[in-house]
């Protein structure tokens, strides 16, 4: 009788342990879930609209007849969204285990959650782009005249002191492009050049994107351009403002008319320089993207809202000779994305009058992508973001 029980008590004590490892554990059955929350930048407030949310290894009723505006996921039959202008999200889907993965995806950035399963609503409540799980890598040039760098610190890639980064806590790669930066940091020549001297790529290969600031050193030789033209083809994204047009006209001319020779063909760059006619002191009440226009409209700027009541967006501090953008060359027109678009005096304008000119463009080439902006941020340090400051926000997000 003794052994019997000894025996029972062993038996039963084997089925707890492997109950307890979950050895035997039948995994849980299909499981439909909705989830809702809202996606924001890295500094816990700035929305992130129209970007791909999506549940991994999900299910849904119907597979989506078409592509979402925002793009695919993985896997057609997995569920997915895009977020709305105010960064807020709703999904369904099916599930076969007890916690599932979310990823949200704007542009090169990514996001990732883990979220326990439930038959009922699951609000994750606000989901902010993480500094380090799924950021690009970033590096910045600096330069005279813009400071994207103060944007990136205020979307929170930084710490903002007095309306500027504060020195030390970007969370990207500064380099110096105007005599501005301390020793420590390396001159805008290191991202054409390899920094391992092994003779394989240069620098520039190592980051996700990089920002070519207005009054930047304009570093032009053709072997230059035949490197950032291999880097963004190869899925690399720049951006460049203003006084640097000159990275987008002398190593991708086929895709921007900037003001030149009529007689260049679309093919050819025109010489250094020649687009840099624009009028200083100038503003424009712009006409922006649907997109862009719906998500200003739910943040705020200096002095209150980014959008006037006629539906315009105020743009200011043209620098003396800032580049003019005629349109897309024609072989382009389906591929050149204009955003920003307003009329503007520029030296030659037919009577002296205000022109519509493009402002701020986007294409795609190869795999990478290259963004482009007639104007940048204002000089004078600020908590708060002008109209345009806020628009180089939005666009942050569309490389």
């Amino acid at each position: 009788m003794k052994h019997s029980a000894l025996a029972l008590l062993s038996l039963t004590g084997l089925l707890l342990a492997a109950c307890s490892t979950g050895g035997n554990t039948p995994p849980p059955g299909p499981t439909t879930v909705q989830v809702s929350g809202k996606l924001l930048a890295p500094d816990g407030s700035t929305p992130i609209a129209n970007a791909l949310v999506y549940i991994e290894n999900s299910t849904v009723a119907a597979i989506q007849a078409q592509a979402l505006a925002c793009g695919t996921p993985p896997n057609a039959t997995w569920a997915a969204t895009c977020t709305g202008p105010d960064g807020a999200f709703t999904l369904k889907g099916t599930v076969n285990t007890a916690k599932f993965t979310m990823k949200f995806q704007k542009g090169s950035f990514v996001g990732i959650r883990e979220i326990t399963s439930s038959s009922g609503p699951i609000n994750v409540g606000n989901v902010n782009l993480d500094n380090t799980q799924g950021a690009p890598k970033m590096a910045v040039v600096t330069g005279s005249y813009d400071q994207i760098e103060d944007v990136l610190a205020k979307l929170g890639f930084g710490t903002v002191e007095n309306g500027q980064l504060k020195p030390g806590t970007e969370k990207f790669t500064l380099f110096d492009g105007n005599g501005s930066l301390p020793d420590s940091y390396r001159e805008i020549e290191a991202l054409f050049t390899d920094g391992n001297d092994a003779g394989t790529q240069a620098d520039i290969f190592n980051y996700d994107i990089v920002f070519f600031n207005c009054g930047t050193r304009e570093l032009l030789e053709n072997a230059q351009m035949q490197i950032l033209r291999d880097y963004v083809q190869g899925g690399g994204k720049i951006y460049a403002s203003d006084l640097a047009y000159d990275y987008v006209e002398q190593a991708f001319p086929e895709f921007v008319n900037f003001y030149g020779s009529d007689s260049t063909p679309a093919a050819e760059k025109e010489g250094i320089a020649s687009a840099q006619v624009g009028t200083s002191g100038i503003t424009s009440e712009t006409t922006v993207d649907d997109n862009l226009k719906a998500w200003l409209q739910g943040v705020s700027c200096t002095g209150g809202s980014c959008v006037q009541a006629n539906g315009k967006v105020h743009i200011e501090g043209f620098l003396f000779g800032w580049a003019v953008i005629n349109g897309p060359h024609p072989e382009k027109t389906s591929v050149v994305k204009t955003w920003v678009h307003g009329p503007v005096n520029w030296m030659g304008s037919p009577g002296g009058q205000p022109e519509d000119k493009p402002l701020s463009v986007t294409f795609p080439f190869g795999n990478g992508k290259v963004l482009y902006t007639s104007y940048h941020t204002e000089p004078a340090a600020s908590e708060t973001l002008l109209p345009q400051e806020r628009i180089l926000q939005y666009l942050v997000f569309e490389l």
